[in-house]
């Protein structure tokens, strides 16, 4: 019969090598990622490229993952993403105008502190300011991106008249843009509006 310490030394030689494999199974490191089922919803991934600031994301967000900031002094708006929030639940990629938000396989989300930069994905951009009172409104790349969403829906008719109005009031906040929309003519009422489907 052997001994307390034979079975000690016996159950200690299994533990001489790391028991733990790379999950979700022992694959080659490059390929951890390739045995994830499809259609897996992962790490939040954002083209700051492709990002106008346009907050769509922050407002479907279930699980308030997703905020905004607007910060008046620098004249930029600063989208956030804290990941340990997110439920993965893709309103933020369906939503968003321009496919700016990826939801990618990659699961591995666990760091050592709430406070490390990875757990975090941040896209700023500048603000416009506004001509007339100097406040800062929206991104360049959102102003841009109403224009051609709104060109889409006008009437042939009407297309010149309403881009033009368009460019007269594209540098002035929405509270300057209303009370010069007189002095420059750009009233809506003046258009046929015919909705696409």
């Amino acid at each position: 019969m052997p001994s307390r310490i034979d079975t000690l030394r016996e159950v200690l030689a299994h533990y001489s090598s790391p028991l733990t494999l790379n999950y979700p199974s022992n694959v080659v490191a490059d390929r951890k990622y390739s045995q994830i089922p499809e259609g897996l919803r992962g790490l939040i991934e954002r083209d700051k490229e492709k990002c106008i600031g346009c907050r769509a994301c922050a407002n479907v967000c279930s699980g308030k993952a997703t905020s905004y900031y607007d910060d008046l002094e620098k004249a930029t708006r600063t989208i956030s993403v804290f990941h340990f929030r997110c439920t993965f639940c893709q309103h933020c990629q369906i939503e968003c105008p321009t496919e700016a938000i990826t939801l990618t396989k990659k699961f591995e989300l666990a760091t050592g502190s709430r406070d490390d930069p990875a757990n975090y994905e941040l896209t700023t951009l500048d603000l416009l300011r506004c001509k007339t009172c100097g406040k800062p409104f929206f991104p360049q790349k959102y102003v841009d991106k109403a224009k051609e969403l709104l060109m889409q829906k006008i009437d042939a008719r009407v297309a010149n008249t309403v881009s033009a109005d368009f460019d007269k009031v594209k540098e002035y906040c929405p509270d300057c843009r209303r009370l010069l929309s007189l002095q420059y003519d750009t009233h809506t009422k003046k258009h046929i509006w015919l909705e696409g489907p």
